[in-house]
């Protein structure tokens, strides 16, 4: 049996990307990337020393755009506490997150991809910092403005495993006798916060728009009341079918999605979920998806017969992926093909 979607829409979600092994920052057109870092605390030691320059460095691994084009950051302290998995951008904009005054600015050329970039900060910020032992919090961490307009870049984070590609804050501090001593901190906690264009998506039933790192999930509804009730599936396949002309990619680009089942309240139920497979005839390039499982529970009662698709790097990317949606061309929209037997 073949059943071709009766809905479709894209909707936009709030991704959590604290553990992302990718900051990304920059500006590309309208899209642009915000990003946050917060170091440990500082050790208790240094707390009387004087501070003689601070800087941060950090490890490209990734760029979305024009990777030759130049890249530049602004570089604010953080005033107020802020949650991990709450975040949007305006929520960053607004008056009394950051303070205003820059704390140091990154402006550069070009950067490579497996590069290590150094920015100075100011060492007062650092000192309203505090050390372990006080009481009171005072270090939000950074904010990352990107003030280019070209290319985002990503940069590696607190999640890499490999301690060369994480943040690193280096201060250089006198000690005894006019010793000058190096602190090296390399842990913490980072987030990104993407925003862009995507102004109908949602009302654009001839599309489905899954968009990494802002994010926005695809969504597609069938009709199954033709399947007898006491059916056995064996096999079914969502197909989805790309649109080259409205998607963009490139080769940091994982090439895979992943669909979702959505519970009877509509809740996106991640822990139910299949990985998709990409094949072409002649020039059209399809997605699909084993679904079997997924149709099974709406034979057996099911309310919802909604999928949502979502990028499988959508907490640490920007690419997107634009499927044809159940408003366009009867030999183009997204289709379940179900094998099934009746139960005796």
């Amino acid at each position: 049996m073949t059943v071709l979607a009766v809905r479709s829409t894209s909707q936009p979600v709030i991704i959590g990307t604290e553990s992302s092994p990718r900051l990304l920052l920059g500006k590309v057109n309208t899209t642009e990337s915000w990003g946050l870092i917060r170091f440990a605390a500082l050790p208790d030691s240094i707390h009387t020393k004087p501070l003689i320059s601070a800087q941060l460095n950090l490890r490209t691994i990734y760029h979305f755009g024009d990777s030759l084009a130049a890249f530049s950051l602004a570089i604010h302290n953080v005033l107020m506490n802020w949650s991990s998995d709450s975040l949007t951008i305006d929520s960053l904009k607004a008056p009394g997150f950051y303070d205003t005054k820059m704390s140091g600015n990154g402006n550069f050329s070009s950067v490579g991809d497996t590069v290590t970039i150094t920015i100075p900060l100011d060492t007062l910020m650092i000192r309203k910092w505090g050390t372990v032992s006080d009481t009171t919090l005072t270090n939000f961490g950074l904010l990352l403005r990107p003030t280019n307009s070209r290319v985002v870049k990503g940069f590696g984070t607190f999640s890499q495993g490999d301690a060369a590609l994480r943040p690193r804050l280096l201060l250089r501090v006198q000690g005894s006798g006019g010793v000058i001593d190096t602190l090296i901190v390399n842990s913490g906690g980072n987030r990104f916060v993407a925003t862009g264009p995507a102004p109908n998506w949602p009302s654009d039933s001839t599309r489905i728009y899954v968009q990494n790192g802002f994010a926005y999930r695809g969504a597609v509804d069938f009709n199954v009341s033709l399947l007898p009730l006491h059916s056995a599936i064996h096999k079914a396949t969502l197909q989805l079918t790309i649109d080259p002309s409205h998607s963009q990619s490139n080769y940091f680009t994982a090439d895979s999605l992943q669909v979702f089942f959505v519970g009877d309240d509509g809740a996106t139920l991640t822990y139910l979920e299949t990985l998709s497979e990409s094949t072409r005839v002649g020039t059209t390039k399809f997605y699909q998806f084993s679904v079997g499982r997924f149709v099974q529970r709406w034979i057996r009662g099911a309310t919802s017969r909604r999928l949502v698709i979502a990028g499988f790097e959508e907490w640490s990317s920007l690419d997107l992926f634009s499927f044809y949606g159940a408003g366009a061309d009867k030999t183009l929209k997204p289709k379940l093909t179900i094998y099934y037997s009746l139960i005796q």
